[in-house]
């Protein structure tokens, strides 16, 4: 006689309820706020410092990622500044209203209020500020960091926006909350976490309660970046916080866009892992298609894939939370695909069901709802093979 194992909770289970909520909200409109402060002093310094500036907003963008770079940086600060009514635009060219100057030379005291200071991420931002004119130049926003303050200072800084920034905890809970529930079953699983960079994901599942417990139904955990100095960090980290996990726990050097090369690495064979994760990843793969059908090939029949991203909106409500990746030239190595793939960076969540319909993935839950996608920007989908 064979005993039945009842399935696991289903994708279905997933709730982020308590998450977006008043005071997220609160969160993301006041980075909004912020942003408007220094998006504003970043345009007077550097678009509008000798008069008007040509804007071509429906412009061929150029090929390569290094001359996409500070041609997108550019059309998309323009277009976050038109979005918000804050250009006066005259045929190919369009120079700052009064209240867009007024704005840029208000000191941030004079912007949010006396006594009032600025977050943790808009002191990060304000790096990121200082090389704006690199960027525009064509040079890579991390290199200039590393340049002007050091890899230690560029390390906490990106530390900082990558897991600890208010808006950007959403994220991780929904790849930290769909791992958790999938150990839930009480199954043997193995996991495959893509770009896992210094553990975002495992960092957050640790606050969940149970979760350190339920981590005895982890067979294999394959904990991939292409950044050598990220995984030793990230190895590091768990032997300290997760010493009875990490036997199970393979640091492996992986690309994801050459998935298909790893023929002797165990958790990327066909059918191979009850769950794979891309925790703010996807948006830099160059072949977004192609990562997609190779997660479905690894998964196992009923397997899940779950992913995080910026869902990309108005120009206006979005650009703050794709400002520091902008200034970056991996951002834009997307081979561009219509319409499964229209823009380099983040996408739509109509090149997002294009993409995973397009891979094999009939089935996905969106987090949250689309229709709130401009509101809270953050989020991820789950989805589900046949």
């Amino acid at each position: 006689m064979t005993t039945r194992t009842e399935p696991g909770p289903g994708i279905d289970a997933l709730s982020m309820a308590d998450v977006y909520t008043p005071a997220y909200t609160e969160q993301i409109e006041r980075a909004r706020h912020e942003a408007s402060l220094l998006f504003a002093r970043v345009a007077m310094t550097h678009l509008f410092a000798e008069g008007p500036a040509a804007y071509h907003p429906d412009a061929e963008p150029p090929a390569g990622a290094m001359a996409r770079q500070p041609f997108y940086f550019r059309k998309k600060l323009l277009d976050y500044l038109a979005d918000r009514g804050e250009l006066i635009i005259n045929g190919d060219t369009c120079r700052p209203t009064p209240e867009l100057a007024a704005r840029a030379r208000m000191s941030e005291e004079q912007f949010l209020g006396p006594g009032v200071t600025g977050s943790p991420t808009m002191e990060v931002i304000k790096y990121f500020e200082s090389v704006v004119g690199g960027v525009l130049c064509g040079r890579d926003g991390l290199v200039l960091l590393e340049e002007a303050y050091g890899a230690e200072e560029t390390q906490r800084l990106w530390h900082h926006l990558m897991v600890d920034a208010g808006p950007k905890r959403a994220p991780s809970k929904l790849a930290a909350r769909a791992l958790d529930l999938r150990l839930r079953s009480g199954e043997p699983t193995v996991v495959f976490e893509g770009g896992a960079g210094i553990g975002a994901t495992l960092r957050e599942a640790l606050t969940i309660e149970g979760f350190r417990e339920r981590t005895a139904h982890l067979a294999s955990y394959g904990f991939t970046d292409v950044s050598r100095s990220l995984m030793q960090q990230a190895r590091r980290t768990f032997t300290a916080e997760l010493p009875e996990l990490v036997e199970r726990m393979h640091f492996d050097r992986v690309d994801l866009d050459d998935l298909d090369a790893y023929d002797d690495v165990p958790y990327l064979q066909d059918e191979a892992a009850d769950l794979v994760i891309y925790e703010s990843v996807l948006y830099d793969v160059a072949n977004l298609h192609q990562v997609l059908s190779h997660s479905r090939r690894i998964l196992k029949p009923g397997g899940w894939l779950v992913f995080t991203f910026g869902s990309r909106g108005r120009p206006g409500q979005f650009f703050p939370f794709e400002f520091f990746q902008s200034t970056l030239h991996s951002f834009y190595r997307a081979e561009l695909d219509p319409p499964r793939r229209v823009n380099p960076g983040y996408l739509t969540m109509a090149e997002w069901t294009a993409s995973l319909e397009s891979a094999g993935f009939g089935r996905f839950r969106v987090l949250p709802d689309a229709a709130d996608h401009d509101k809270w920007p953050y989020g991820g989908i789950v989805a589900e093979r046949p």
